[in-house]
């Protein structure tokens, strides 16, 4: 009973802390917001109150920008007195879900974590994992400093995909015609590079009429040759690597002639929790497919499948016929992928529940579209049947350019093809 009685002391002193230390607390000063992200971490990860001398050195540090939001959790995590508590996996993932983002884990998020633990991947891989993601970046925001070198205070640096939940603008570019770009990014937290320096290996445009209430779907293939605003000719995916969300944007906008409204990005380590918080998806692939390269094993027919087989099925590119075959058929296969999804868990958001939905959504994608937005976009699709989207390709084609192997086209017949696209 003891023991018991030592625990629920323990839990209740650091919800209490949680509580207390919430930085939308208003007319808190800067210093008392960095110290009171500095007390979180003592509390959720060591069950107690910082020192005085070590609360005053990590708050100056972060408040003069010597020292990040991740310093801070590394120093902590990685700690002797940290390591020394001998949680187990289960207990560790729990405290990192608290400490980073604040809340209780989620069920998918909780059993991923857990299962790559006790597959063997290390706890420093996983509080990487943490680090860059976008919860621990909005909850550094919120407290007004930066989440990690490179980034800045308010994480909109030009650096990092990893900016705010949901976007401010209210309206679109032309009216009621919405143009998106979605963007599967080949980043992941064991990966080079982390969830920061990614490649949009999909990249799929989306044009939405509201009032006709159609939408074209276009696959833009990774490897096509484009300009980059600011830097040189090359594959069109490395704008995201180089400069973010802003600079990807600007590229494919500079490349179809369309202003592009909202952006939605997601990566391996949001793309399969993705498709499992919708329940799986049901695809129908036209033939057999067995590519060890991803992992992929389908044979041809109908099948529903889960998040992993959803990765597998989108980055399977050897040994297909269809769709003018390889990266071609992965981009074809995303695409419909996509109007399967919408299709089939329409029914899960409606506008009474939209802020709550998209909320959930940000743990898995990262997006500038609005509440607003949103709004007006939710009907139209709400009402449409799988015969209202059409996906549709300009003429490309394998080219070298110099030493790159890349994706080439005919300048003149794209633009006049994207013209086509956005009078639609």
């Amino acid at each position: 009973m003891g023991r018991k009685l030592k625990y629920m002391i323990v839990f209740m002193t650091i919800l209490a802390l949680s509580i207390v230390l919430i930085p939308s607390s208003l007319g808190a000063d800067s210093n008392s917001q960095v110290r009171a992200f500095v007390t979180s971490f003592y509390a959720n990860c060591l069950g107690r109150a910082p020192d005085a001398a070590g609360l005053d050195s990590w708050t100056s540090q972060l408040v003069n920008k010597v020292k990040t939001g991740s310093d801070v959790a590394k120093g902590i995590v990685l700690s002797n007195e940290f390591i020394g508590k001998k949680y187990d996996n289960s207990s560790f993932v729990k405290i990192m879900y608290k400490a980073f983002f604040n809340r209780e884990a989620d069920n998918i998020g909780y059993n991923t974590w857990l299962a790559k633990l006790n597959s063997g991947v290390s706890r420093e891989k996983v509080l990487e994992g943490f680090l860059q993601s976008q919860e621990f970046v909005s909850l550094c925001s919120n407290y007004g400093i930066v989440p990690y070198a490179g980034a800045s205070s308010s994480s909109t640096s030009g650096l990092t995909w990893q900016q705010s939940g949901l976007g401010s603008n209210n309206g679109f570019v032309a009216g009621n015609k919405v143009n998106f770009i979605l963007w599967g990014d080949d980043s992941a937290f064991d990966r080079p590079g982390g969830r920061v320096s990614g490649r949009t290996d999909i990249n799929i445009f989306v044009h939405l009429n509201l009032d006709t209430r159609k939408a074209i779907i276009v696959p833009i293939p990774r490897d096509t040759w484009a300009a980059i605003p600011g830097h040189r000719t090359q594959k069109i995916n490395g704008a995201h690597a180089i400069g973010g969300n802003a600079l990807a944007e600007s590229a494919f906008e500079n490349f179809t002639g369309i202003p592009i409204d909202f952006y939605a990005v997601t990566d391996f380590d949001g793309f399969k929790p993705l498709i499992d918080f919708f329940g799986g998806v049901t695809v129908t692939v036209e033939e057999d497919i067995a590519d060890s390269f991803s992992g992929c094993y389908l044979s041809k027919g109908t099948h529903h499948i889960n998040g992993e087989q959803a990765l597998a099925l989108c980055r399977a590119r050897h040994g297909r016929s269809l769709y003018g075959g390889g990266a071609y058929s992965r981009e074809m296969q995303a695409a419909m992928l996509l109007i399967n999804l919408m299709q089939q868990k329409k029914d899960m958001v409606k506008l009474s529940n939209l802020p709550d939905f998209l909320n959930k959504l940000t743990g898995f994608i990262w997006t500038n579209i609005s509440i607003e937005q949103a709004r007006q976009i939710l009907p139209a699709l709400a009402s449409m049947g799988a015969g209202d989207f059409s996906i549709q390709r300009f003429d490309s084609w394998p080219q070298s350019f110099g030493s790159a192997s890349a994706v080439g086209y005919n300048e003149a017949s794209k633009n006049q093809f994207f013209s086509w696209v956005s009078s639609q």
